[in-house]
């Protein structure tokens, strides 16, 4: 019952294309059905027709042969009554032909039947309709059958057919010729084959294609008979029939088809032609009849299968949604936790990728990202507890809403991160209300007689100025935030000088992805000294050297690893390489130890399996546990100490060995100190800096180090680059050190003569 709950509308849909497959299926094979009527009716027409005409011109050749061959056997025939009563008599037995008329070589009459005065009668020879044919009689022993056209004398529109009549020795003697009337002769089959006049009937001549009958009464005989059919229309026709049938025109008429195809006339109506060759006279026989005819027949049952198919739709449409409209809410609910915050309610980081077409579209009109991060919330939750935060989120997103434009989307995009899309782009307007959202966040919280206060820093990128996706647009915000943390409870807006910083850092990410495999990273190692001046260990320090942006210092790269996800991968590979050079190192100094501190980022150190890739690391170069130490900053507490603090205390137990780098300049307390299994602190190097002149600066790194001796931790100190500043540290009972003082940092070739020329000095 779930499974039918969850894909209800998958079920109908499958229903609807069964139905839809069947009634297409059905309306396919009835217009099929329809189509094939009527070309089978259409057919059988043409062959009807055919038949006819056929039989109607040897019936009129054999009169003619007959009346010829009396006219032949006696000059004086026309001249008997008796005779042309029984001639007459004979063209009233056949209504098709007008008269019969007798006609000399050079084409005048002689003699007409049926009453006719022969002396208003036209010679053939000069007449335009009637020359080419009457040559032809001449030429031939057979009927010729001339083309139709307008008759004035006896007025009527005529098909002629003449036979020359010779004596025995093949010399003309006169022309016999027979004016059919088109209406009562090829008329007559159109009427008696097509009951519902739908169809068109031609025939046409084959040696000028002039139509000698056409049933469209729509044109105008005058136009239909005076002219042969257009080129193109045969072009049409040869072309319908070619792509139908893939025979040419002397094979149809060679084999005499009877064929049917689709084809277009020159006014771009579509016809179903139907088409026969008569090879006896030479004609082409046709009936045609407008496809839009057919069409709307098929529509008629068409309909009858649609309203079929809407009322089973319909119900099945009606049925399905009932059940699942009761499904809807519970899906509405789901939908709204995803991409929702369930702490405050506002739309989350999935709701941003899922609607971030309301804000991204073509022809969009311009807007602002505001992109907001609550400064020392962290240390509401560290002291106070999450409940507390939380309370302060819930109480924190309300006020948003009421200094926001109402048009605008408030987003929480991460734990303490807020992103708001606006559509006011003007940078004093931006900046008034970034400051607005600041001094409204900055009021005192009171929860439970505790008065909570917190700050903001803002970041703000402009579409379409500063990028065209939301990934950039976020990204230059996000730059824009961290220079408003620099002083904190500000506002910025991304500007020319971060672009280039970001442009730079963009260009950084490109070619950092291509580091590793075209071999650009390498490792360096800053020889750390104690207290009693021996070795202690090495730092190892990534370095990269590209070919188009040259040497790059790492604290311009690892900030864009980091952001762009690829430090975990650089994290790998700086593991391996540390690993397998000091184990080469090791070896070449004739196996001695020391210590080998690998930085570990954030994000590396968060993975699931970072532990085991550590330890196997380790194991596949053979190197001694207690000897490595990873080092970890500050900033790594902001995450899920609940998980690191275990993961540490596991991680210490495999005798690895921990270091807290750039003490004093991140986000830990004393108290969080307390519970980490640390082995190390480092000293930052800006404390060092000024340690010699700068008395705040004493006080500062005599505490550390009292700090870490009362936590049983050893001390180091970064960045000692003179004797002074080392005297000093040493009274202050730093335990270990490492700056230039001592040696830069070392390649592994350089980190071998460094110890073979530190012990030798030392000995």
């Amino acid at each position: 019952m779930a499974l039918i709950k969850k894909n209800i509308w998958l079920i109908f849909y499958v229903f609807t294309l069964f139905f839809l497959i069947l009634f297409a299926t059905l309306s396919y094979l009835s217009w099929k059905n329809i189509y094939k009527d009527y070309q089978t009716t259409q057919e059988n027409m043409v062959k009807l027709i055919a038949d006819s005409t056929r039989s109607l011109f040897k019936t009129q050749e054999t009169i003619l042969n007959i009346v010829g061959n009396r006219f032949l056997e006696d000059e004086n025939y026309k001249n008997n009554p008796r005779a042309m009563t029984t001639l007459n008599a004979t063209l009233i037995d056949n209504p098709s032909i007008d008269a019969i008329a007798l006609v000399k070589p050079n084409g005048t009459m002689t003699f007409v039947s049926g009453g006719y005065d022969v002396t208003k009668f036209p010679n053939l020879l000069e007449q335009k309709a009637s020359r080419d044919s009457f040559l032809a009689t001449l030429q031939s022993t057979k009927m010729v059958f001339g083309r139709t056209y307008y008759f004035k004398p006896i007025e009527q529109w005529i098909t002629p057919i003449r036979k020359a009549i010779r004596d025995q020795n093949g010399h003309i003697v006169t022309i016999i010729t027979a004016a059919l009337r088109v209406k009562d002769s090829f008329g007559s089959f159109g009427v008696n084959s097509d009951k519902e006049y739908k169809h068109n009937i031609a025939i046409l001549r084959d040696e000028d294609f002039y139509f000698q009958y056409i049933s469209n009464d729509a044109i105008d005989n005058t136009v239909a008979y005076s002219a042969p059919m257009p080129l193109k229309e045969r072009e049409a026709i040869q072309n319908a029939i070619m792509k139908t049938h893939h025979f040419t025109m002397d094979q149809f008429r060679e084999h005499e088809y009877l064929v049917s195809f689709v084809n277009t006339d020159l006014s771009g109506k579509q016809f179903l032609t139907s088409l026969q060759y008569d090879k006896t006279y030479k004609l082409w026989i046709s009936a045609s009849i407008p496809l839009n005819i057919i069409i709307k027949d098929f529509l008629q049952r068409f309909s009858i299968y649609a309203t079929i198919f809407m009322f089973i739709s319909a119900i099945f449409f009606f049925l399905f949604r009932t059940i699942a409209k009761a499904d809807d809410k519970r899906n509405a609910d789901l939908i709204f936790q995803a991409t929702h915050d369930q702490l405050t309610n506002l739309p989350n980081r999935s709701y941003l990728q899922k609607n971030i077409n309301d804000w991204l579209y073509k022809d969009l009109p311009s807007f602002s990202i505001l992109y907001i991060d609550l400064d020392h919330f962290k240390n509401i939750n560290d002291n106070f507890g999450h409940q507390y935060g939380d309370y302060l989120l819930v109480e924190l997103s309300k006020r948003l809403k009421a200094v926001t434009p109402h048009d605008a989307t408030i987003v929480r995009h991460g734990g303490d991160e807020f992103v708001i899309f606006t559509y006011i782009t003007h940078d004093e307007n931006l900046l008034n209300l970034a400051n607005t959202i600041i001094e409204t966040i900055s009021q005192p919280y009171y929860i439970n007689q505790l008065t909570l206060i917190i700050g903001a820093s803002i970041g703000i990128s402009k579409y379409p100025d500063h990028g065209e996706s939301i990934d950039i647009l976020l990204r230059a915000a996000d730059i824009a935030m961290y220079e408003s943390k620099k002083v904190h409870n500000h506002a910025h807006i991304f500007h020319d000088t971060l672009q280039e910083s970001y442009l730079k850092n963009i260009k950084i990410e490109h070619e950092l992805r291509k580091a590793i495999e075209h071999d650009e990273l390498s490792m360096v190692y800053q020889p750390q000294i104690d207290h009693t001046g021996n070795i202690y260990g090495v730092e190892a320090l990534v370095r990269w050297q590209n070919s188009t942006l040259g040497m790059v210092p790492p604290d311009q790269f690892i900030s864009v690893a980091e952001t762009s996800g690829q430090m975990v991968k650089i994290g790998h590979f700086i593991i391996a390489r540390t690993l397998k050079e000091i184990k080469e190192v090791q070896t070449t100094l004739g196996g001695i130890h020391f210590q080998t501190s690998i930085n570990i980022s954030v994000r590396q150190f968060m993975e699931v399996a970072f532990l085991e890739q550590l330890l196997e690391a380790i194991k596949e170069n053979k190197m001694n546990q207690i000897a490595v130490t990873i080092e970890i900053t500050e900033n790594l507490l902001i995450e899920d100490i609940d998980y690191i603090i275990p993961l540490l205390n596991e991680i210490r137990k495999c005798g690895i060995q921990i270091s807290m780098d750039d003490f004093g300049t991140g986000y830990s307390s004393l108290n969080m100190l307390r519970k980490l299994p640390i082995d190390e602190l480092k000293i930052d190097k800006s404390f060092i800096d000024t340690i010699v002149e700068d008395e705040t600066a004493q006080t500062m790194v005599q505490n550390i180090i009292a700090i870490g001796k009362n936590f049983n931790m050893h001390v180091l100190a970064e960045g000692v680059e003179t004797k002074e500043q080392r005297a000093l540290l040493t009274s202050f009972r730093c335990d270990r050190f490492q700056g230039y003082y001592f040696a830069k940092p070392l390649c592994k070739n350089d980190l071998i003569a460094f110890f073979q020329k530190y012990q030798n000095e030392r000995t």
